[in-house]
């Protein structure tokens, strides 16, 4: 089986846009991993909430370092969270570290949706492997690692929030 496989639109050509085709492939791989929502009677949660739940059972526990990570405001990420609480996916719990603040932690039924949108992930990214093959995935994983992590030149001047529908 060869390393590099041609979709049937054919290789990106050079010139196309890195930030479209980012961009695109995001949005597939989460639409992808968002199908499976509704089956397990959850399609009333948006992709945000969903991915919150993602980054909880990730260990990123508490309001603000999920809108740190998400580019939320800690009140809009509260909201989300609340949410999920009400669903019973979530529960708020004091902080051991910090008596203002509340360790998030899911449910049962929080960690199987968690499993759930994990295994989809897994899915999703076994698709990729497919298509392009494992060598080209882990270069691919490792190059945008390394740019994810790099300290950004200056702030930006305006906050970026990628929505997905």
């Amino acid at each position: 089986m060869s390393e590099h496989r041609q979709s049937a639109s054919g290789p990106a050509s050079p010139g196309e846009d890195l930030g479209v085709l980012l961009a695109a492939c995001c949005e597939r791989v989460v639409r992808t991993v968002l199908a499976t929502l509704g089956p397990a009677g959850y399609g009333h949660l948006t992709p945000t909430q969903a991915i919150t739940l993602l980054m909880i059972g990730r260990g990123i526990n508490t309001v603000t370092q999920l809108a740190e990570r998400s580019g939320l405001t800690t009140q809009a990420m509260s909201n989300i969270c609340s949410v999920l609480q009400a669903d019973g996916l979530l529960d708020r719990q004091p902080h051991t570290d910090d008596a203002r603040s509340r360790r998030l932690a899911l449910t049962a039924d929080g960690h199987r949706l968690h499993d759930l949108l994990s295994q989809a992930g897994a899915d999703a990214e076994r698709a990729w492997t497919d298509l392009v093959g494992a060598q080209t995935l882990q270069t691919v994983r490792a190059a945008l690692a390394a740019f994810a992590h790099s300290p950004e030149p200056a702030a930006p001047t305006t906050q970026v929030r990628l929505r997905f529908t």
